[in-house]
């Protein structure tokens, strides 16, 4: 069994809003390989601490690399500086953890002119992905950020009922019910959870990747240290970039 990670980054609103995406990352991880993982990371938190002064408990949110926030203000670090850090971070996770990892990047206002509501798009697609990677002899659990729980639980159910796909040739469409992905989604705050965790520093890295929205004050290129990690079968029909499935 797999369990299945998940974080946004940027919002879904359409008016008046600084972000042009909204993106939805997931980092899986085999039960097989979870302690494994999780020591990992705790190893990591406990390096950080003793090179940096990072305390272990706190979050590390993606975001604060950039606006120097959160357990990284009191460092007084330069961005680019903090930039560096964020990288190992990204590196750390392709040359030690056993997990996987994608992304969707929804383009609002084009997704909206489909009648697509950001978040709904986003989700459906995660959920589509998830049920895929799965398919033969594995199964997965959701665990996403708290916040929209009743939603994604929702969104899960009907999807394991009524869920239809466009065919990629002929029209029409075919029925693709979700049956790989047991029980609702679990919850967890993100301060209590290394691997959210990743799922929030991924989800940033494909946000301002050179594939999605770049900005001046975040390197391009980011997303592209979790080399193998990422699962590029997410968008081996539509194309795209590694790992990132962009809509529409």
């Amino acid at each position: 069994m797999y369990l299945a990670y998940l974080d946004e980054s940027g919002d879904t609103g359409l008016v008046n809003s600084p972000t042009a995406y909204f993106v939805l990352s997931c980092v899986l991880v085999h039960e097989s390989n979870w302690l494994e993982s999780l020591n990992c990371l705790v190893t990591l938190r406990r390096n950080l601490l003793s090179a940096y002064g990072i305390p272990t408990r706190p979050e590390i949110k993606a975001a604060d690399f950039r606006r120097s926030g959160g357990v990284l203000r009191p460092l007084q670090w330069s961005r680019q500086r903090r930039m560096s850090l964020y990288r190992e971070l990204l590196q750390y996770q392709n040359h030690t953890l056993d997990i996987r990892t994608f992304a969707i990047a929804i383009e609002k206002k084009g997704a909206d002119a489909r009648g697509w509501e950001p978040r709904y798009a986003a989700w459906t697609f995660a959920l589509q992905r998830i049920n895929r990677f799965c398919e033969g002899q594995e199964w997965a659990m959701i665990f996403p950020d708290q916040g929209h729980g009743f939603f994604i639980r929702r969104r899960l159910r009907h999807m394991r009922r009524y869920h239809n796909v466009p065919r990629h040739w002929g029209g029409g469409t075919i029925a693709f019910p979700i049956q790989r992905i047991v029980e609702d989604p679990n919850e967890r705050e993100s301060q209590d959870s290394y691997f959210i965790q990743l799922a929030d520093w991924n989800a940033y890295a494909a946000f301002h990747s050179r594939y999605v929205s770049p900005i001046r004050s975040v390197p391009d290129d980011l997303w592209d240290e979790l080399g193998n990690l990422v699962v590029k079968e997410v968008n081996a029909v539509r194309g795209g970039p590694p790992g990132i499935v962009l809509y529409p």
